[in-house]
């Protein structure tokens, strides 16, 4: 587990962006310091805005578990850094602020309700009430935006998107978030996953195969991760079932 020392306010102005334009809005992370059990302290990329239209690959990043999970560089140990981010899959209609523990008790999620629907429903429906305002972007340990600010970058947004706006939906639990995807998702688009494994010690031959997964996930527009336990050296691919089922063939030895 890590604690953030140093945090972003993540929520709602990432909302507003998403509003617009939302299929051609890039994912983007923030920086964050965070400080290990070990009591290493070191700072880390941290998605708050996952849009998978445009990086497709991070919808399997968030059903395998894998989004947002950091490793301590000290100690090597992982975790899921808990930081509430913004959900947004154009095609299927879907707009959601995912706040990663389930057990926050009712009268704080009905306080976070409150003020992400009653910003979005105000700025949303009378985005020209609002002026320009300030960018989204807030500065490292810089304070959370009150609801001027964020009305006026929510109405920003809202002056270029195109079609209908999303509702919004406000999710509790990493594994509801999954269960809202996978409900949209044909059985060969759901989760599937591969493991390349190697007990070489081997720099060079480990890199190799790395290189080869990586080139791979690409292409199939999954995401790699390396796991080390003792001798064994491990590559995940994480992806389609349909793409991981190509990949499957393209590995097997030709007789």
């Amino acid at each position: 587990m890590f604690s953030a020392c140093v945090v972003h306010f993540a929520g709602e102005d990432v909302i507003f962006e998403a509003l617009s334009s939302m299929s051609q809005l890039a994912s983007r992370t923030a920086s964050y310091k965070l400080t290990c059990r070990c009591g290493h302290s070191f700072e880390c990329q941290i998605y708050e805005y996952v849009n998978v239209a445009r990086d497709p690959q991070l919808r399997y990043a968030v059903l395998a578990g894998r989004l947002n999970v950091v490793t301590c560089p000290a100690c090597g140990r992982r975790a899921q850094a808990r930081r509430p981010f913004v959900y947004s899959d154009p095609p299927n209609h879907l707009l959601a602020y995912v706040h990663p523990r389930d057990n926050v008790p009712r009268e704080g999620r009905e306080l976070i309700e409150a003020k992400l629907r009653d910003v979005y429903e105000r700025v949303a429906q009378r985005p020209g009430e609002a002026g320009e305002g300030p960018g989204s972007a807030v500065e490292q340990g810089a304070e959370t935006p009150d609801e001027g600010e964020m009305a006026a970058s929510l109405a920003a947004a809202v002056r270029g998107a195109s079609g209908e706006i999303p509702p919004l939906q406000v999710i509790f639990g990493l594994d509801q978030l999954a269960l809202l995807i996978n409900a949209g998702l044909s059985q060969d688009e759901r989760l599937g996953k591969i493991a390349l494994r190697t007990q070489s010690r081997s720099t060079a031959q480990r890199g190799q195969m790395f290189d080869i997964a990586r080139r791979l996930a690409r292409e199939m527009q999954c995401i790699v991760e390396e796991e080390e336990q003792g001798e064994t050296y491990t590559v995940w691919l994480y992806g389609p079932r349909r793409q991981i089922g190509a990949i499957m063939r393209a590995l097997a030895p030709r007789g």
